[in-house]
C-alpha cells in the first residue's frame, strides 16, 4: 500500500508521556529541518508500544476508464499490526468475503515473510545501514526535499506547526524511492506539543518512470493524504489516507482513487499471531 510501510516512513510520538508536553510559545518557531529531525528521533522510543496493538484495515479502491468511469471497485480488509516500523498486514476479506481456505494459507506464508523481511530491515537499521533501497524513511525524505514556510496553525483543536515542501533541485537520486520522493511537494502538520505528524498531503510535482519508462510511470499531477491519531492516550498510529495517481504499467494506462481507513485499534497478547484465518485475541485494555 502506498505510503504505509512501503512507501512512507511510519512516525511515531515522543516517548514522554506523548500528547501531553507543553507546545512551544507562540512567538518562537524552531528551524524546519531541526523539527523534522526531531519527529525521525522520537520514532524507535515509541516502537515498543506501537507493536502490541492490532487494528483493523479497510481498503477501497476504484479504477477508471480512459473516460473517466468507473470500470471496477474493489474493497479488501486486512489485520495489521506492526514488527519496528513496518505494518504487518494480513489479508482477511475481499469484497465482503471472507478468504477461502487456500487462500487464508497463503496469507500465513505471506505474514512469516512480511515477518521476516521486517526483522532484516530491523537488523540494517541497528546495523547503520540502509533499511532498503524501496524502504521511505524520513532521513531520506529530509534529503530528498527542503521544507520552508513554518508556521502556527491548528488541526482538529490541536494546535500544530504547518509547513511546505519542495524537491531540492540539488539532489541525486539513487533509486526508485529517491526519485518519488524527490518529485513530491505539498503541506505536512506536526503536533506541537507531540511532535508528531498528523497530516501529509503531497502531490507529484513531476511524472516519474520505472525502468526508464519501460515498465511504467507515475504521472504528474497525482496526490496523497496521510492522517494519524492519538489512540489510547498512549501511542500515535495512521488513522485515514487517500491516493489518486494516473499511472501507466507497461502499455496500460490506468487512474486510481483509493481510500484506506484504519479502525478498532486494541491490544493483543505479545504471543498471539494473526495466523491460520483468526485475528490475534485481544487483551483486556488497561
Amino acid at each position: 500500500m502506498l505510503f504505509a510501510g512501503a512507501f512512507v516512513p511510519t512516525l511515531y510520538a515522543q516517548s514522554n508521556a506523548p500528547g501531553t508536553e507543553p507546545a512551544s510559545p507562540l512567538d518562537s518557531l524552531p528551524d524546519p529541518s531541526a523539527l523534522i529531525k526531531t519527529v525521525e528521533n522520537n520514532q524507535r522510543q515509541i516502537e515498543a508500544i506501537r507493536k502490541d496493538y492490532i487494528s483493523h484495515r479497510q481498503d477501497e479502491e476504484q479504477e477508471f476508464d480512459s473516460q473517466g468511469r468507473v470500470k471496477s471497485t474493489q474493497i479488501k480488509e486486512y489485520d495489521v499490526y506492526f514488527v519496528g516500523p513496518w505494518e504487518i498486514e494480513r489479508l482477511v476479506s475481499k469484497n465482503g468475503k471472507p478468504l477461502s481456505e487456500d487462500e487464508s494459507r497463503k496469507q500465513d506464508d505471506d505474514v512469516r515473510k512480511q515477518e521476516a523481511k521486517a526483522r532484516e530491515r530491523i537488523a540494517k537499521r541497528e546495523a547503520g545501514e540502509d533499511p532498503g533501497k524501496d524502504t521511505i524513511t524520513l532521513a531520506k525524505f529530509l534529503a530528498a526535499d527542503r521544507f520552508y514556510s513554518l508556521r502556527h496553525d491548528a488541526y482538529q483543536q490541536r494546535e500544530v506547526y504547518a509547513m511546505d515542501f519542495a524537491p531540492r533541485p540539488d539532489f541525486r537520486p539513487h533509486s526508485l524511492v529517491d526519485r518519488l520522493l524527490n518529485a513530491l511537494g505539498g503541506t505536512i502538520w506536526i503536533d506541537q506539543q507531540a511532535k508528531q505528524i498528523v497530516r501529509l498531503e503531497a502531490r507529484f510535482l513531476e511524472g516519474v518512470k520505472v525502468g526508464g519508462g519501460l515498465l511504467g510511470a507515475v504521472q504528474k499531477g497525482g496526490n496523497v493524504v496521510l492522517e494519524q491519531r492519538f489512540v489510547n492516550g498512549e501511542v500515535w498510529m495512521p488513522s485515514h489516507g487517500e491516493i489518486h495517481l494516473g499511472a501507466r504499467v507497461l502499455f496500460i494506462h490506468k487512474s486510481i482513487d483509493g481510500n484506506f481507513t484504519f479502525s478498532d485499534y486494541r491490544k493483543f497478547r505479545v504471543d498471539s499471531k494473526i495466523l491460520g484465518g483468526a485475528p490475534a485475541v485481544p487483551a483486556p485494555s488497561p
